[in-house]
Parts: structure tokens; sequence; C-alpha cells
């Protein structure tokens, strides 16, 4: 079918820009972003393959989220959606909640097929359980960065050294809440080979918080200073 075809094409297309955007360090982007472009991703992943049951979904998922997170691996959002939409798969084929599942491991699911459950039996509904779920998923991501922001006072207190690596617009939002009340120092790892930690400190030294930038084969050596 040239139209399947295609979108195929398309989308290998995306995913292939989306790895060589993870190779160089991902930009401009938050997390937030991050996670929902691999959600994007994988929901048309989902909808745009042919498979038969979740054993050839799961299998197809692993293989494209191992490829994104190859690209970048200290990017760990992309790796956990990965997980979610495994845990989702999952879920949908068997019906279970999350209370019954709190041993499973998320990261066995994305290394290995290691499961004993059996994934192999057609069940008509998945695809629209999965992609349901994936787009609740995706409601639950907005405006994640100021809820989590809002939540600085209960976690940083004045006169401690907070340390943090490389930048995220959700890290530095969480920070600059928190120095509305709060008198702390931060120290930035820079995160080679990107360097991306400078941009963070200017960013925090504008709103007036004392910021030091560190090499990353320095992290060790203050950690005993650092009280989070």
């Amino acid at each position: 079918m040239p139209g399947a075809a295609a979108k195929g094409s398309e989308l290998s297309e995306r995913i292939e820009g989306f790895v060589e955007t993870l190779k160089r360090g991902g930009g401009q982007r938050s997390s937030e972003d991050m996670a929902r472009e691999t959600l994007g991703l994988l929901r048309r992943l989902i909808t745009d393959h042919h498979w038969n049951n979740a054993g050839d979904l799961m299998d197809l998922i692993r293989r494209e989220g191992r490829r994104m997170t190859a690209a970048q691996p200290s990017e760990t959002t992309v790796g956990n959606m990965v997980r979610r939409v495994l845990k989702i798969i999952r879920e949908e084929l068997h019906g279970r909640s999350d209370e019954s599942d709190q041993q499973e491991s998320l990261h066995k699911l994305l290394t290995s097929g290691g499961l004993s459950e059996d994934f192999s039996f057609h069940f008509a509904p998945l695809k629209a359980n999965i992609i349901e779920a994936i787009n609740e998923l995706l409601v639950e991501l907005e405006g994640t960065m100021e809820n989590i922001a809002a939540q600085a006072l209960e976690h940083i207190h004045s006169n401690e050294v907070i340390m943090t690596i490389g930048y995220s617009r959700t890290v530095e939002a969480f920070l600059k809440e928190a120095a509305r009340k709060r008198k702390f120092h931060v120290i930035v790892a820079e995160c080679a080979p990107f360097c991306q930690g400078h941009e963070m400190a200017v960013n925090l030294s504008k709103e007036g918080i004392e910021t030091t930038v560190m090499t990353d084969a320095a992290i060790f050596a203050v950690m005993s200073r650092v009280n989070k």
C-alpha cells in the first residue's frame, strides 16, 4: 500500500530527526518537550505499524526505544517515557492496576523480554485502549513544570547547597521559585560535551542566586558539601 509506505517513511524520518537532535544534546527543549515528543513518536509507531499482538508491539517499542535512548543516555526522560508506554501496553492487555504492579521493574520492560506472561494472543480493543492511555498521559504532562515549581519551598531551605547538572527548564523554574523566599547556593556541573550547565548558571545568576559552575570531574570532590 503506497499510502502506508509513505507514512512509514515519514515516521522513520521523524524518528531519525529526533535521534539526531538527541545526539546534539536536545537543543533548548525542556524535559516536558522531550517527553511529549517521545510519546508522540511512540503513539505514531503504534498506529502506523502493523503488529498482531502485544508481544509484537512491545518488541517494536523496545527496538525504537533503545535507539532513542542510546542517542543521548543522559536524557533520562526519553527512556522513562518508553518504559511508561511498555507498562501501559502490559496493563491494557491484562487489565492490571498500578497497585497490583508495584513490584514490577520498569527498567526490565525496556531492557529485556524476560517477563513470563503470554503476550502472543490477539486482543481486539488493545490498540484503542493504548492510544487512549497515552493521550491521558500527555494530558497529565500539561503544567508539570509549574506544579513542580510550586513545591520548591517544601524542599529547599535557607543556606543549603544545591547541586544540579546541565540545563533543565523545570529545574530552573524550581530553583527560581525557591529563591523568592530562600537564600541558597547552587553548584552546576557543566555536563560535557555540550556544557549546557553554563546556560543554567547564567540564568540563575541573573535572578540573584549564588551560583558556581564546575567540571563534571569535580562532582565527587564537592559532594560532601552538598545538601541536595
